[in-house]
């Protein structure tokens, strides 16, 4: 079992190696994205609701808040986030995210048992971020916004470190709008997210 979580969090934390997952770039140009993303729980998932619906997007996805209230877990399913000392192409810009869980089946598609737990919890999301230039003559102009799918895993926190577990996940982007409405996008976040994790990506428009 630990192997396995060890393959999962492997093929998850990507180097820019071959054969993984990364922005299509024929015929592009490519900017890197980076920063430090800093989570917050939110008590509602209003405000990722109204985006996912004023932008029409993630229509296929089930989100764990549309679950009959029997199954709504008892944690936060839906998170804000601060993206901070953002960058895109070496130049600083402003960035935020919304984020939700969505729905997942794991478990059948690794072969295991329902009873039988995963060697580390693993999750589905949605990601919106939202990039405004942040320095004249553009300062306050909303750039565009990412819409991203994230796949990703939770390994769990040092005995005795209160910056809770480490995740370990791949976004990649499914749509955007303004500057990034046709971008082909790939993100890599690996780290203790509500403390401040590490963010780098490839945007290519």
């Amino acid at each position: 079992m630990k192997k396995l979580a060890a393959l999962v969090a492997g093929g998850l934390l990507l180097c820019g190696g071959a054969g993984v997952a990364t922005a299509d770039s024929s015929g592009s140009r490519c900017e890197q994205f980076g920063g430090t993303l800093t989570l917050k729980p939110l008590a509602t998932c209003n405000a990722f609701k109204a985006v996912r619906q004023k932008e029409r997007i993630f229509e296929d996805a089930l989100f764990v808040y549309e679950l009959p209230p029997l199954y709504q877990p008892q944690e936060p399913i839906c998170f804000s986030g601060e993206i901070t000392d953002a960058s895109l192409d070496g130049r600083p810009v402003e960035a935020s995210s919304l984020s939700a869980f969505t729905v997942n089946s794991f478990k059948s598609l690794l072969g295991l048992a329902p009873t039988e737990p995963l060697p580390a919890p693993v999750f589905t999301a949605a990601t919106v971020v939202t990039v405004t230039a942040n320095r004249e003559p553009r300062k306050d102009k909303e750039l565009g916004q990412i819409f991203l799918r994230d796949t990703g895993v939770f390994l769990p926190a040092a005995v005795g470190d209160p910056r809770g577990p480490v995740a370990i996940s791949q976004l990649i982007g499914v749509g955007g709008t303004k500057k990034f409405s046709n971008a082909s996008v790939s993100i890599e976040i690996a780290g203790q997210e509500f403390a401040g994790a590490p963010v780098k990506g490839t945007i290519c428009r």
